[in-house]
């Protein structure tokens, strides 16, 4: 399993909640925010810009349903280490749906609907 890079520093809400993470190594001079998935957002030139895209992202669309190899699912738990799907969109009981685990940072396997 993938974890998260060592190069990325976490950036939290006020609630000390991790939101996303800024890598200023990668594409240096710029900084590049990744989202909770670890999937990258814009390249920014600063540090508050930076904080401020993460910000805006925040935490709400995880939430979303997304697209992993032809099924619909959602997020049912996300950890440092991996993130767990499954395909029960509904809260119904009776919707168990299959899981799948992938690996953290999830990437372009997990696209949002």
């Amino acid at each position: 399993m993938s974890a998260i890079p060592s190069h990325w520093i976490p950036h939290r809400r006020e609630d000390g909640e991790v939101v996303g993470w800024i890598d200023l190594e990668s594409q240096a001079p710029d900084l590049i925010p990744f989202d909770r998935l670890g999937r990258p957002l814009e390249p920014v030139a600063d540090w508050s810009a930076a904080e401020e895209a993460l910000e805006e992202r925040g935490l709400g669309f995880l939430r979303n349903r997304f697209h992993y190899r032809g099924y619909t699912v959602r997020i049912r738990q996300l950890y440092s280490d991996r993130v767990i799907v499954t395909t029960a969109v509904s809260d119904a009981i009776g919707d168990v749906g299959d899981e799948f685990t992938l690996p953290f940072p999830a990437g372009e396997v997990l696209t949002e609907i």
